[in-house]
């Protein structure tokens, strides 16, 4: 049976060689909407301190790519460890930044009222950058997070979109806010940054590195190849079961086409069993 959905990995020495590669194995070619007016790209940096945040040379290498599209916003929110300002400084986005590249911070930018499928939000505010016609990069990091959502990658990611300071309050209904954000937001493009790889409770500071990157157009696919990495088993998760139960993307391994060198493929699960 042909497979419904693709993923891509890459393994190099940089970060950037790895991008590239896994971009080049994708067979389905990259083809951007009409009249984009910018491209926006979510990182995934939750607390500058610990590691999991994403590697601001994936990101780097995203602008060189895709800039030619349109101007870059490099985009993220707020939260009670740090504001958005801190965060770029400290993960060094602001070395980045040029008339062409602006970082964003969705806390402060203004809103518009926006409908959302009713999983958990109906109706309510967002920032209206979201709103253009963009190119929307989500490139995230893969953790366990097993008293939020079990795993945390592309999809969940899309959690910091949300404006507000404290996003605390949807942890226990953190399934139904993920549809209703990837029903809405659902990036053009999915990157996991496997640079460095958290281990364990990320309070602990617990690294590895693994010097990977896994891509994909299905962010459903990608989360789900990315958690069985980790041993877990993307049916278990209900975001990705429920994902896959409304027809927004793929979690069956056997429907899901892993593009890379079968050397590649058991070198990346030889990295994450270490």
């Amino acid at each position: 049976m042909e497979s419904k959905s693709e993923v891509a990995i890459g393994l190099k020495r940089s970060p950037e060689e790895a991008l590239h590669a896994a971009l080049s194995k994708l067979n389905e070619p990259i083809a951007p909407p009409r009249n984009i007016k910018r491209v926006i790209i979510k990182p995934s940096i939750y607390d500058p301190k610990l590691p999991g945040s994403t590697n601001v040379s994936i990101v780097r290498a995203l602008i060189q790519m895709f800039s030619s599209l349109g101007p870059v916003s490099i985009v993220e929110s707020d939260n009670p460890l740090r504001t958005t300002e801190d965060a770029f400084l400290q993960c060094g986005y602001k070395d980045i930044e040029d008339p062409q590249v602006e970082l964003v911070n969705l806390t402060d930018t203004d809103m518009i009222s926006v409908n959302f499928p009713g999983h958990y939000f109906e109706n309510r505010k967002m920032p209206r950058i979201l709103h253009e016609d963009i190119f929307f990069i989500n490139v995230a990091t893969l953790k366990a997070e097993p008293d939020i959502c079990s795993v945390g990658a592309g999809i969940k990611n899309l959690f910091g979109l949300l404006p507000e300071l404290d996003k605390s309050v949807y942890h226990s209904s953190i399934n139904e806010v993920l549809m209703d954000l990837l029903g809405v937001y659902r990036p053009n493009l999915s990157v996991i940054d496997l640079t460095r790889v958290v281990i364990g409770n990320r309070a602990d500071g617990v690294s590895k590195h693994v010097g990977g990157v896994v891509v994909g157009f299905d962010p459903v696919a990608v989360d789900s190849f990315c958690s069985s990495l980790l041993g877990i088993d993307p049916m278990k998760i209900d975001h990705l079961r429920s994902a896959h139960e409304l027809g927004m993307g793929e979690v069956l391994p056997d429907r899901i086409n892993v593009r890379g060198t079968k050397h590649q493929i058991e070198e990346l699960n030889r990295l994450f069993k270490k």
